[in-house]
């Protein structure tokens, strides 16, 4: 299974759209990974029946009228992923309590945003993957999005650079 995954649109949707269009034939979902919850909703609605994709997603800071939740907890392939944006869990100062919360739920993959900043890390056996901000990268980074490969229980991703989509 493989899935794009994206973070920090904050409501401009367009590389997203382009993205999905790109990559539809060789990803089986989209996962967002808040703010803006509504761009996930607004992505499903455009392409989720077109594509037959999966869409999942969780809500962030910015989203604070969202019935989306803040977090997911599921097993995919066999490995254990938790969800989330990462603003509860303070990821700005670094990762000690998205670790705990990743060992207190058993989860094999992390997935956050919230810093705009891609960031993967293997630790562990645990894989930590921030696909940064496909709309407003900060740090230094350039715009991005992430492709997560799971099967036969094993996970890798890719973090992925929109200045070279084109």
């Amino acid at each position: 299974m493989r899935y794009l995954i994206l973070s920090d649109t904050h409501g401009h949707t367009r590389d997203a759209c382009l993205l999905i269009e790109q990559w539809h034939a060789q990803i089986d979902g989209v996962w967002h990974l808040g703010d803006h919850a509504r761009d996930l909703h607004f992505l499903k609605q455009q392409y989720g029946h077109v594509f037959q994709l999966a869409f999942s997603g969780v809500s962030g800071n910015c989203d604070p009228l969202s019935s989306t939740p803040n977090q997911r907890i599921f097993d995919c392939e066999g490995r254990r992923i938790l969800m989330c944006h990462g603003h509860l869990h303070h990821v700005k100062s670094g990762l000690t309590y998205l670790r705990q919360k990743a060992q207190d739920v058993s989860a094999n993959i992390v997935l956050f945003g919230h810093t705009h900043i891609p960031f993967y890390l293997e630790e562990n056996g645990i894989l930590y993957l921030n696909p940064g901000s496909l709309t407003a990268p900060r740090g230094g980074s350039h715009a991005g999005y992430a492709l997560l490969e799971i099967s036969g229980k094993k996970a890798a991703a890719s973090l992925m650079d929109y200045s070279n989509f084109f």
